[in-house]
């Protein structure tokens, strides 16, 4: 009988002691992403940043906004020079008004196709509403914004890109 009280209450101490370890391991769990509530916030700071800098025309800062795989899809100098060709000279328009969207977190993420996805990202849509030459017209553009680093960087979405060639083609206009 005795035996019996003693392995009983040794049963009580592991059973115990192992919900203990299961609570500390969920609180260590939770407590990184209790720091993170900003996290959407700075997502979105970044994609505001990057469209100012379009809307001022500064190119070459709103560049250095990419994610590394946009910057090897549009080399600065020939970013800089379309982008201002294409809407300073082609649509005559000198600035854009701009709506955003509230980032939405998602989960493995394929923005560029052939390319592994990322863990987590913030999904944003952008409006850029032009008055220009050919009237008023808006450029409506979804990004992802993901963290290389400790840095947050910004993406275009090339969903179900098909053409190698594409990357070519985008830098020749």
């Amino acid at each position: 009988m005795l035996r019996r009280r003693n392995r009983n209450a040794l049963l009580k101490k592991i059973g115990f002691i192992a919900i203990i370890l299961i609570l500390l391991w969920l609180i260590g769990r939770t407590i990184p992403y209790l720091f993170r509530a900003d996290t959407p916030d700075e997502a979105a700071a970044v994609a505001e940043e990057f469209y100012k800098y379009e809307q001022t025309g500064d190119f070459g800062s709103s560049w250095e906004l990419f994610h590394p795989l946009m910057k090897e899809r549009f080399p600065k100098s020939a970013y800089v020079q379309n982008r201002a060709h294409i809407f300073m000279q082609h649509f005559g328009v000198e600035t854009f008004e701009l709506e955003m969207e509230k980032p939405e977190r998602e989960f493995d993420v394929t923005v560029v196709d052939g390319v592994k996805p990322f863990s987590e990202a913030y999904k944003v849509r952008v409006t850029q509403k032009y008055s220009g030459t050919f009237g008023q017209f808006d450029i409506v553009q979804t990004c992802y914004l993901v963290e290389d680093g400790d840095e947050w960087t910004l993406l275009w979405y090339y969903p179900n890109e098909k053409n190698e060639g594409a990357s070519q083609d985008n830098n020749s206009e």
